[in-house]
Protein backbone atom coordinates (compact mmCIF):
# COMPACT_ATOMS: atom_id res chain seq x y z
CA UNK A 1 0.00 0.00 0.00
CA UNK A 2 1.43 3.34 -0.70
CA UNK A 3 2.51 5.32 1.90
CA UNK A 4 1.30 9.34 1.63
CA UNK A 5 4.35 11.44 3.15
CA UNK A 6 2.64 14.98 2.33
CA UNK A 7 0.88 16.80 0.18
CA UNK A 8 2.57 19.61 -1.29
CA UNK A 9 2.37 22.40 -4.54
CA UNK A 10 5.78 21.48 -7.00
CA UNK A 11 6.92 23.75 -9.65
CA UNK A 12 10.17 23.13 -12.28
CA UNK A 13 12.79 24.77 -11.75
CA UNK A 14 12.10 28.26 -13.55
CA UNK A 15 9.25 28.46 -10.76
CA UNK A 16 6.76 27.77 -13.95
CA UNK A 17 4.81 25.82 -13.95
CA UNK A 18 3.21 24.14 -10.93
CA UNK A 19 0.94 21.77 -9.71
CA UNK A 20 -0.43 20.02 -6.40
CA UNK A 21 0.97 17.14 -5.83
CA UNK A 22 0.55 13.69 -3.27
CA UNK A 23 4.15 12.98 -1.94
CA UNK A 24 4.35 9.31 -2.54
CA UNK A 25 7.30 7.40 -0.12
CA UNK A 26 6.48 3.89 -2.55
CA UNK A 27 6.14 2.30 -5.49
CA UNK A 28 2.42 1.54 -6.27
CA UNK A 29 0.76 1.09 -9.72
CA UNK A 30 -2.61 1.43 -8.57
CA UNK A 31 -2.64 4.64 -9.67
CA UNK A 32 -0.72 6.74 -12.21
CA UNK A 33 2.68 8.74 -11.11
CA UNK A 34 5.83 10.22 -12.33
CA UNK A 35 9.15 9.74 -10.57
CA UNK A 36 11.28 12.81 -9.67
CA UNK A 37 14.29 13.70 -7.19
CA UNK A 38 15.56 17.08 -6.47
CA UNK A 39 13.29 18.57 -8.91
CA UNK A 40 15.98 20.73 -11.38
CA UNK A 41 14.28 20.04 -14.70
CA UNK A 42 12.93 23.47 -15.56
CA UNK A 43 9.43 22.28 -17.67
CA UNK A 44 6.94 19.80 -16.34
CA UNK A 45 8.43 16.41 -16.82
CA UNK A 46 8.39 15.87 -13.38
CA UNK A 47 5.37 17.01 -12.35
CA UNK A 48 1.51 15.13 -12.05
CA UNK A 49 -0.75 15.01 -8.95
CA UNK A 50 0.76 11.94 -7.74
CA UNK A 51 4.78 12.34 -7.40
CA UNK A 52 7.44 8.99 -6.73
CA UNK A 53 10.28 10.62 -4.31
CA UNK A 54 12.97 8.49 -5.15
CA UNK A 55 15.84 10.27 -3.06
CA UNK A 56 15.43 8.18 -0.32
CA UNK A 57 17.07 5.79 -2.72
CA UNK A 58 20.38 7.34 -1.49
CA UNK A 59 22.88 4.50 -0.73
CA UNK A 60 26.60 3.67 -2.62
CA UNK A 61 26.75 -0.22 -3.34
CA UNK A 62 29.89 -0.92 -5.15
CA UNK A 63 33.26 0.74 -5.76
CA UNK A 64 35.93 -0.67 -8.28
CA UNK A 65 38.72 1.22 -10.08
CA UNK A 66 36.23 1.51 -13.38
CA UNK A 67 32.88 1.50 -12.57
CA UNK A 68 30.37 2.89 -9.26
CA UNK A 69 27.15 1.29 -8.48
CA UNK A 70 24.58 3.49 -6.51
CA UNK A 71 21.02 3.61 -6.16
CA UNK A 72 19.32 6.12 -8.21
CA UNK A 73 17.90 8.74 -6.14
CA UNK A 74 21.95 9.56 -5.30
CA UNK A 75 22.77 12.66 -6.29
CA UNK A 76 25.69 13.51 -8.47
CA UNK A 77 27.17 16.13 -5.87
CA UNK A 78 27.30 13.05 -3.44
CA UNK A 79 29.35 10.84 -6.19
CA UNK A 80 31.65 13.36 -7.14
CA UNK A 81 32.81 14.52 -3.33
CA UNK A 82 32.88 10.75 -2.67
CA UNK A 83 35.18 9.60 -6.29
CA UNK A 84 37.37 12.93 -6.59
CA UNK A 85 39.51 12.78 -3.36
CA UNK A 86 40.08 9.23 -4.72
CA UNK A 87 41.33 10.81 -8.66
CA UNK A 88 37.95 9.77 -9.93
CA UNK A 89 34.80 11.15 -10.90
CA UNK A 90 31.89 10.82 -13.66
CA UNK A 91 32.68 11.57 -17.53
CA UNK A 92 29.85 13.68 -18.13
CA UNK A 93 28.24 16.07 -15.34
CA UNK A 94 25.46 18.93 -16.16
CA UNK A 95 25.69 22.82 -14.68
CA UNK A 96 24.52 21.32 -11.93
CA UNK A 97 26.06 18.11 -9.57
CA UNK A 98 22.57 18.93 -7.79
CA UNK A 99 20.62 16.08 -9.54
CA UNK A 100 19.67 12.04 -9.25
CA UNK A 101 21.33 9.65 -11.13
CA UNK A 102 17.91 8.28 -12.09
CA UNK A 103 17.34 12.05 -13.42
CA UNK A 104 20.82 11.72 -15.41
CA UNK A 105 19.67 8.58 -17.11
CA UNK A 106 15.79 10.01 -17.65
CA UNK A 107 17.25 13.32 -19.14
CA UNK A 108 20.63 11.40 -20.92
CA UNK A 109 22.03 14.04 -19.90
CA UNK A 110 24.87 16.37 -21.49
CA UNK A 111 27.52 18.74 -20.14
CA UNK A 112 31.02 20.77 -21.02
CA UNK A 113 32.93 17.21 -22.16
CA UNK A 114 33.33 16.20 -25.61
CA UNK A 115 33.01 12.58 -24.85
CA UNK A 116 29.55 12.67 -25.25
CA UNK A 117 26.38 12.40 -23.56
CA UNK A 118 25.63 10.70 -19.97
CA UNK A 119 23.85 7.58 -21.32
CA UNK A 120 27.31 6.63 -23.02
CA UNK A 121 28.83 5.59 -20.16
CA UNK A 122 25.71 3.91 -18.39
CA UNK A 123 26.66 0.06 -17.97
CA UNK A 124 23.25 -0.76 -16.69
CA UNK A 125 20.11 -0.11 -14.38
CA UNK A 126 17.86 -1.92 -12.30
CA UNK A 127 14.16 -0.39 -13.34
CA UNK A 128 10.66 -1.43 -12.29
CA UNK A 129 8.20 -1.18 -14.71
CA UNK A 130 4.27 -1.72 -14.10
CA UNK A 131 4.99 -4.94 -15.67
CA UNK A 132 7.86 -6.38 -13.62
CA UNK A 133 11.87 -5.82 -12.63
CA UNK A 134 14.06 -5.68 -15.32
CA UNK A 135 18.09 -5.33 -14.87
CA UNK A 136 19.49 -3.75 -18.67
CA UNK A 137 22.08 -3.70 -20.18
CA UNK A 138 23.71 -3.18 -23.72
CA UNK A 139 23.17 -7.22 -23.89
CA UNK A 140 20.46 -7.73 -21.56
CA UNK A 141 16.78 -6.24 -22.14
CA UNK A 142 18.38 -3.29 -24.92
CA UNK A 143 15.06 -2.63 -26.02
CA UNK A 144 14.14 -1.10 -22.33
CA UNK A 145 17.86 -0.03 -21.69
CA UNK A 146 18.09 2.57 -24.37
CA UNK A 147 14.51 3.52 -24.41
CA UNK A 148 14.62 4.08 -20.55
CA UNK A 149 17.90 6.40 -21.24
CA UNK A 150 16.49 10.09 -22.52
CA UNK A 151 12.54 8.58 -21.78
CA UNK A 152 12.14 11.22 -19.06
CA UNK A 153 10.63 8.40 -16.06
CA UNK A 154 7.68 7.14 -18.45
CA UNK A 155 8.81 3.69 -18.88
CA UNK A 156 9.94 3.32 -15.03
CA UNK A 157 11.37 4.02 -11.59
CA UNK A 158 14.82 3.31 -12.10
CA UNK A 159 16.23 2.25 -8.74
CA UNK A 160 19.80 1.52 -9.47
CA UNK A 161 22.80 1.86 -11.40
CA UNK A 162 26.32 1.23 -12.50
CA UNK A 163 28.08 3.77 -14.40
CA UNK A 164 32.01 4.39 -15.47
CA UNK A 165 34.30 6.32 -13.80
CA UNK A 166 37.12 7.89 -15.52
CA UNK A 167 40.13 9.58 -13.76
CA UNK A 168 39.42 12.65 -12.52
CA UNK A 169 41.30 15.93 -10.65
CA UNK A 170 39.99 18.32 -8.44
CA UNK A 171 41.69 20.91 -10.27
CA UNK A 172 41.19 22.34 -14.00
CA UNK A 173 43.29 23.69 -16.30
CA UNK A 174 41.13 26.91 -17.67
CA UNK A 175 41.82 28.75 -20.91
CA UNK A 176 39.86 32.19 -21.34
CA UNK A 177 39.13 33.57 -24.77
CA UNK A 178 37.39 36.73 -25.03
CA UNK A 179 35.63 37.88 -28.09
CA UNK A 180 33.17 39.98 -29.42
CA UNK A 181 30.38 38.41 -31.98
CA UNK A 182 28.21 35.33 -31.31
CA UNK A 183 29.89 33.82 -34.94
CA UNK A 184 33.15 34.89 -34.02
CA UNK A 185 32.56 32.62 -30.47
CA UNK A 186 31.34 29.92 -32.15
CA UNK A 187 34.71 30.05 -34.70
CA UNK A 188 36.68 30.00 -31.53
CA UNK A 189 34.91 26.99 -29.99
CA UNK A 190 35.35 25.13 -33.38
CA UNK A 191 38.79 25.97 -34.17
CA UNK A 192 40.15 25.12 -30.50
CA UNK A 193 37.37 22.80 -28.82
CA UNK A 194 38.84 19.38 -29.98
CA UNK A 195 41.99 20.20 -28.37
CA UNK A 196 40.12 20.59 -25.01
CA UNK A 197 38.47 17.70 -23.28
CA UNK A 198 35.58 20.35 -21.41
CA UNK A 199 34.53 23.42 -23.75
CA UNK A 200 31.39 25.88 -23.42
CA UNK A 201 30.79 29.64 -24.27
CA UNK A 202 28.81 31.90 -21.88
CA UNK A 203 27.25 35.14 -24.46
CA UNK A 204 26.01 38.50 -22.82
CA UNK A 205 23.16 38.44 -25.45
CA UNK A 206 22.79 42.87 -24.51
CA UNK A 207 26.39 42.98 -26.16
CA UNK A 208 27.55 39.81 -27.49
CA UNK A 209 30.42 39.76 -25.45
CA UNK A 210 31.31 36.35 -25.38
CA UNK A 211 34.01 34.45 -23.35
CA UNK A 212 35.06 30.92 -24.13
CA UNK A 213 36.43 28.47 -21.74
CA UNK A 214 38.14 25.10 -22.29
CA UNK A 215 39.75 23.24 -19.46
CA UNK A 216 41.38 20.18 -18.72
CA UNK A 217 42.42 17.88 -15.83
CA UNK A 218 45.34 19.08 -14.39
CA UNK A 219 46.61 15.80 -12.68
CA UNK A 220 48.44 15.21 -9.36
CA UNK A 221 52.04 15.32 -10.95
CA UNK A 222 51.39 18.38 -12.39
CA UNK A 223 49.92 20.74 -9.98
CA UNK A 224 51.88 23.37 -8.07
CA UNK A 225 53.50 22.23 -4.87
CA UNK A 226 50.37 24.35 -2.43
CA UNK A 227 47.74 22.45 -4.59
CA UNK A 228 49.37 18.62 -4.33
CA UNK A 229 49.80 18.91 -0.75
CA UNK A 230 45.79 19.60 -0.13
CA UNK A 231 44.66 17.36 -3.46
CA UNK A 232 42.54 14.52 -1.23
CA UNK A 233 40.73 17.59 0.84
CA UNK A 234 37.69 19.28 -0.78
CA UNK A 235 37.24 22.40 0.64
CA UNK A 236 33.61 23.31 1.77
CA UNK A 237 31.98 26.02 -0.35
CA UNK A 238 30.42 29.35 1.03
CA UNK A 239 26.84 28.80 -0.23
CA UNK A 240 24.79 32.06 -0.59
CA UNK A 241 21.28 30.86 -0.10
CA UNK A 242 17.90 33.09 -1.21
CA UNK A 243 15.32 31.99 1.36
CA UNK A 244 12.33 33.55 -0.36
CA UNK A 245 10.98 34.88 -3.36
CA UNK A 246 12.53 38.65 -4.39
CA UNK A 247 10.20 41.20 -6.12
CA UNK A 248 10.23 40.77 -9.78
CA UNK A 249 11.61 44.06 -10.29
CA UNK A 250 15.08 43.03 -8.73
CA UNK A 251 16.54 41.18 -12.00
CA UNK A 252 15.79 43.78 -15.05
CA UNK A 253 17.72 44.31 -18.94
CA UNK A 254 19.24 47.21 -16.57
CA UNK A 255 21.05 45.50 -14.25
CA UNK A 256 21.51 42.54 -16.07
CA UNK A 257 23.61 44.54 -18.50
CA UNK A 258 25.66 45.91 -15.92
CA UNK A 259 26.20 42.98 -14.37
CA UNK A 260 27.34 40.93 -17.95
CA UNK A 261 29.81 43.95 -18.52
CA UNK A 262 31.22 43.49 -15.40
CA UNK A 263 31.06 39.32 -15.28
CA UNK A 264 32.71 39.83 -18.93
CA UNK A 265 35.71 42.43 -17.75
CA UNK A 266 36.73 40.58 -14.46
CA UNK A 267 37.01 36.95 -16.20
CA UNK A 268 40.72 36.31 -16.44
CA UNK A 269 41.71 36.01 -19.93
CA UNK A 270 44.30 33.13 -20.52
CA UNK A 271 45.43 29.97 -18.60
CA UNK A 272 44.47 29.93 -14.76
CA UNK A 273 43.80 27.00 -12.61
CA UNK A 274 40.62 26.61 -11.30
CA UNK A 275 38.45 24.49 -8.57
CA UNK A 276 36.44 21.37 -10.46
CA UNK A 277 33.11 22.35 -8.80
CA UNK A 278 33.46 26.28 -9.70
CA UNK A 279 34.29 25.59 -13.19
CA UNK A 280 31.57 22.78 -13.63
CA UNK A 281 29.20 24.16 -10.97
CA UNK A 282 28.99 28.01 -10.52
CA UNK A 283 25.46 28.54 -10.05
CA UNK A 284 25.32 25.38 -7.06
CA UNK A 285 27.20 28.23 -4.75
CA UNK A 286 23.64 30.23 -5.04
CA UNK A 287 20.97 27.63 -3.14
CA UNK A 288 17.52 28.56 -4.20
CA UNK A 289 18.79 30.91 -7.11
CA UNK A 290 15.54 30.26 -9.07
CA UNK A 291 13.84 32.49 -6.20
CA UNK A 292 15.89 35.61 -8.08
CA UNK A 293 13.39 35.82 -10.69
CA UNK A 294 10.36 36.28 -8.15
CA UNK A 295 6.91 35.23 -8.23
CA UNK A 296 6.92 35.63 -12.14
CA UNK A 297 9.84 32.96 -12.50
CA UNK A 298 11.36 32.15 -15.85
CA UNK A 299 11.67 29.89 -18.80
CA UNK A 300 14.64 28.28 -20.06
CA UNK A 301 14.75 27.58 -23.70
CA UNK A 302 17.64 25.04 -24.98
CA UNK A 303 17.94 23.48 -28.32
CA UNK A 304 20.27 21.80 -30.60
CA UNK A 305 20.84 22.28 -33.70
CA UNK A 306 23.25 23.99 -36.67
CA UNK A 307 25.57 26.66 -35.94
CA UNK A 308 23.30 29.01 -38.90
CA UNK A 309 19.82 28.10 -36.33
CA UNK A 310 22.15 29.77 -33.44
CA UNK A 311 22.63 33.19 -35.53
CA UNK A 312 19.03 33.25 -36.52
CA UNK A 313 17.78 32.92 -32.68
CA UNK A 314 20.36 36.02 -32.25
CA UNK A 315 18.63 37.84 -35.42
CA UNK A 316 15.51 37.90 -33.54
CA UNK A 317 16.21 39.04 -30.54
CA UNK A 318 17.97 41.64 -31.51
CA UNK A 319 15.13 42.30 -33.64
CA UNK A 320 12.43 41.95 -30.51
CA UNK A 321 15.00 43.72 -28.12
CA UNK A 322 13.56 40.61 -25.60
CA UNK A 323 17.39 39.62 -24.11
CA UNK A 324 17.81 36.25 -21.88
CA UNK A 325 19.57 37.40 -18.73
CA UNK A 326 21.90 33.91 -19.08
CA UNK A 327 23.22 32.43 -22.62
CA UNK A 328 25.25 29.08 -22.44
CA UNK A 329 26.54 27.50 -25.84
CA UNK A 330 28.10 23.81 -25.94
CA UNK A 331 28.96 21.46 -28.98
CA UNK A 332 27.19 18.53 -28.63
CA UNK A 333 28.38 14.75 -30.21
CA UNK A 334 25.67 12.31 -31.59
CA UNK A 335 24.03 10.04 -29.22
CA UNK A 336 23.53 6.73 -30.83
CA UNK A 337 20.84 3.97 -30.33
CA UNK A 338 18.82 6.00 -27.97
CA UNK A 339 14.69 6.48 -28.47
CA UNK A 340 14.16 9.88 -27.33
CA UNK A 341 17.45 11.49 -26.19
CA UNK A 342 17.84 15.28 -26.79
CA UNK A 343 21.39 14.83 -27.56
CA UNK A 344 22.78 14.94 -31.72
CA UNK A 345 25.47 16.38 -33.37
CA UNK A 346 25.65 20.60 -33.25
CA UNK A 347 25.20 23.52 -31.08
CA UNK A 348 23.23 23.65 -28.15
CA UNK A 349 22.01 27.05 -27.36
CA UNK A 350 20.50 27.59 -23.47
CA UNK A 351 18.90 30.75 -23.00
CA UNK A 352 17.12 31.88 -19.36
CA UNK A 353 14.56 34.12 -20.13
CA UNK A 354 11.90 36.07 -17.49
CA UNK A 355 8.36 35.08 -17.82
CA UNK A 356 5.79 37.38 -19.91
CA UNK A 357 3.91 36.92 -22.87
CA UNK A 358 6.10 38.84 -25.58
CA UNK A 359 8.81 36.03 -24.70
CA UNK A 360 6.43 32.94 -25.22
CA UNK A 361 5.62 34.93 -28.67
CA UNK A 362 9.23 35.31 -29.50
CA UNK A 363 9.86 31.22 -28.20
CA UNK A 364 7.37 30.19 -30.84
CA UNK A 365 9.56 31.81 -33.47
CA UNK A 366 12.56 29.93 -32.30
CA UNK A 367 10.67 26.56 -32.58
CA UNK A 368 10.28 27.27 -36.81
CA UNK A 369 13.64 27.78 -36.50
CA UNK A 370 14.43 24.71 -34.73
CA UNK A 371 11.95 22.43 -37.15
CA UNK A 372 13.78 23.88 -39.93
CA UNK A 373 17.18 22.89 -39.00
CA UNK A 374 16.19 19.75 -37.51
CA UNK A 375 17.22 20.17 -34.26
CA UNK A 376 15.97 18.87 -31.03
CA UNK A 377 14.63 20.83 -28.26
CA UNK A 378 15.39 19.50 -24.51
CA UNK A 379 12.32 18.56 -23.03
CA UNK A 380 13.98 18.57 -19.38
CA UNK A 381 13.86 22.77 -20.00
CA UNK A 382 10.34 22.73 -21.75
CA UNK A 383 6.96 23.43 -20.49
CA UNK A 384 5.52 25.31 -23.55
CA UNK A 385 6.00 23.93 -26.83
CA UNK A 386 2.62 23.06 -28.22
CA UNK A 387 1.60 19.35 -29.37
CA UNK A 388 2.37 20.31 -33.05
CA UNK A 389 5.71 21.13 -32.70
CA UNK A 390 6.79 18.69 -30.44
CA UNK A 391 5.02 16.11 -32.88
CA UNK A 392 6.97 17.95 -35.77
CA UNK A 393 10.65 17.53 -33.98
CA UNK A 394 10.05 14.06 -32.24
CA UNK A 395 7.74 12.10 -34.65
CA UNK A 396 10.11 8.81 -35.06
CA UNK A 397 10.33 8.58 -31.14
CA UNK A 398 6.96 9.63 -30.54
CA UNK A 399 6.40 6.23 -32.32
CA UNK A 400 9.01 4.01 -30.39
CA UNK A 401 8.21 5.58 -27.02
CA UNK A 402 4.61 4.29 -27.43
CA UNK A 403 5.05 1.12 -28.85
CA UNK A 404 7.52 0.90 -25.33
CA UNK A 405 5.10 1.65 -22.99
CA UNK A 406 2.28 -0.36 -24.93
CA UNK A 407 4.53 -2.97 -24.05
CA UNK A 408 5.89 -1.95 -20.49
CA UNK A 409 2.79 0.20 -19.06
CA UNK A 410 0.26 -0.57 -21.53
CA UNK A 411 -2.65 1.07 -18.71
CA UNK A 412 -0.41 4.36 -18.34
CA UNK A 413 0.67 4.48 -15.17
CA UNK A 414 3.57 6.43 -15.74
CA UNK A 415 2.36 9.73 -16.42
CA UNK A 416 3.37 13.38 -16.05
CA UNK A 417 1.96 16.80 -17.02
CA UNK A 418 4.20 16.96 -19.74
CA UNK A 419 3.30 13.19 -20.97
CA UNK A 420 -0.52 14.52 -20.74
CA UNK A 421 0.05 18.12 -22.63
CA UNK A 422 2.22 16.15 -25.74
CA UNK A 423 1.15 12.50 -25.92
CA UNK A 424 -1.87 11.94 -25.43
Amino acid sequence: MTTLKSTRPLCGWGLYPCAEAEILEDIDFSKSFIPRAYGKSYGDEAIYKRVYDVTNLNLFLDFKEDTIEVQAGISLDKIIKFLLPKGFSLPIVPGTALISVGGAISNDIHGKSSKGAFGDFVESFEIITPNGVYTCSRKNNDELFWGAIGGMGLLGVITKAKLKIVKASPYISQLIIKTNGVGKAINILKEHDTDFEFSVVWIDAFTENSIIMFGDYLYYEDLPVDLKLSFGILKEKNIVDIPFLMPDFLINDIDMRAYNMYYFLKMPEDKSIINYFDFFFPLDNIKNWNKLYGKRGFVQYQFVGSEDAVLKIFDIIKREKIYPYLVVLKRLKSAKNRVFSFVKEGFTLAMDFPINSKVFNMLKDFDKIVIDCKGHIYMAKDARISKDVFSDIYKDSIKTIMSLKDKYDKDLKLKSMMFERLFL
